[in-house]
């Protein structure tokens, strides 16, 4: 749902144009033959999964991967009937909604997967999964050493359809020599599975950061690829970040020396006056406390330092003499573009970028805009 006027002044706006174009770069790295899975989990990295998935269904991406049932019942229940990937295992006792939502699961072991062809079998239904390697991530999958003989078992087993295999990489931008040993194992697994005639539709193992800096990840036997953060501008300087957060100047307060800012009174006005000026957003928006006293926002032009504790909905910041003569409901960029980038904003907050638009609350209305939304 397009959502053009918020009932606060604190929104966050995301321009559709520039994920667009970080898609197209994405497919400008890749052959024809490579299809893009997007991935949208975490409300597409708090950007609004419905929306961008729509956005991204346009844009001739294939697949959509989630981490759990409810985001992708979310994207059915959105009229999104592409194939949705579950990116994890869940309990048996839901696998009912997976069949009911026709959502593709992970199968992370033979034993998994065994499990989840009793429970398909059952109710007449072939599922289509794609299986998990563990090639050096260390969280979930096969084992690498264990991978042919248990996708081998799972490929025998009565009514599992092997849609795809797949990993992850732990360090794709900064770790080149053991991302390059994890390609050329699942290379070698890929080989050794077309020996056993065991059809896999798809192999992928390339993230955002793999689209850039590893190449031989997007060549054959992989066919697809993961990308995330990239989609949304994050993850390299070439794209274009799609998320600004804003709001709007709530009080202008004419303080004295000696008096202090917001809680635990970190902040002493040492001039003789002082303008500070209340900001409508707060932790419970998105702005970790890390950021009092150490962040700044723009506003007419100017940047302005954030003065004192940040609260659960207000921050506060000081415009000096307000020289340049600050009002009420002037706009003001928190977050976003290149006037405060992610990078900075995370240095300050030590923050990476997926955590910081991760957390963005819900209570933040997102506004899509386009070229022709822009006046």
């Amino acid at each position: 749902m397009y959502l053009y006027k918020s009932h606060r002044p604190t929104w966050a706006e995301v321009d559709m144009d520039a994920m667009r174009k970080n898609i197209l770069a994405i497919k400008r790295e890749c052959a024809e033959d490579v299809q893009i899975m997007g991935v949208v989990k975490a409300d597409a990295y708090g950007h609004g999964a419905a929306v961008v998935s729509q956005e991204l269904l346009k844009l001739g991406v294939e697949y959509l991967a989630v981490s759990n049932i409810d985001e992708a019942m979310e994207l059915r229940t959105s009229g999104i009937s592409s194939p949705i990937l579950l990116l994890g295992p869940v309990e048996s006792s839901e696998f009912g909604k997976l069949i009911e939502f026709n959502i593709y699961a992970t199968v992370i072991s033979a034993d998994y997967a065994r499990e989840l062809s009793e429970a398909y079998r059952y109710r007449g239904v072939y599922p289509k999964v794609h299986i998990e390697i563990d090639a050096g991530m260390g969280r979930l999958g096969i084992p690498l050493e264990n991978a042919l003989l248990e996708v081998e078992q799972i490929a025998r087993m009565e009514g599992i359809i092997i849609d795809g295999v797949y990993a992850h990489f732990p360090s794709a931008d900064a770790d080149k020599e053991f991302s390059e040993f994890q390609i050329k194992e699942l290379i070698k697994l890929s080989q050794e599975l077309k020996k056993l005639e065991i059809k896999v539709r798809y192999f992928h193992m390339a993230n955002s950061a793999a689209i850039f800096h590893l190449p031989s990840s997007l060549k054959s036997p992989f066919n697809m690829v993961r990308p995330g953060l990239g989609i949304y501008g994050y993850a390299q300087a070439a794209l274009s970040p799609s998320l600004t957060l804003k709001t709007k100047v709530l009080a202008i307060n004419r303080m004295k020396k000696g008096q202090t800012v917001s809680y635990l009174r970190s902040y002493t006005i040492l001039r003789d006056v002082e303008h500070i000026a209340v900001l409508p957003i707060g932790y419970a928006d998105g702005i970790p406390t890390l950021y009092s006293n150490k962040g700044r926002v723009f506003i007419k032009d100017a940047y302005y330092p954030v003065v004192g504790r940040v609260c659960m909905d207000y921050m506060m910041v000081s415009l000096g003499e307000n020289s340049r003569g600050v009002q009420i409901g002037d706009e003001v960029i928190i977050l976003g573009g290149q006037k405060i980038t992610m990078e900075e904003f995370g240095k300050v907050c030590k923050k990476i970028p997926y955590e910081i638009t991760c957390d963005i609350s819900k209570r933040v209305p997102r506004i899509y805009l386009r070229k022709e939304d822009k006046r």
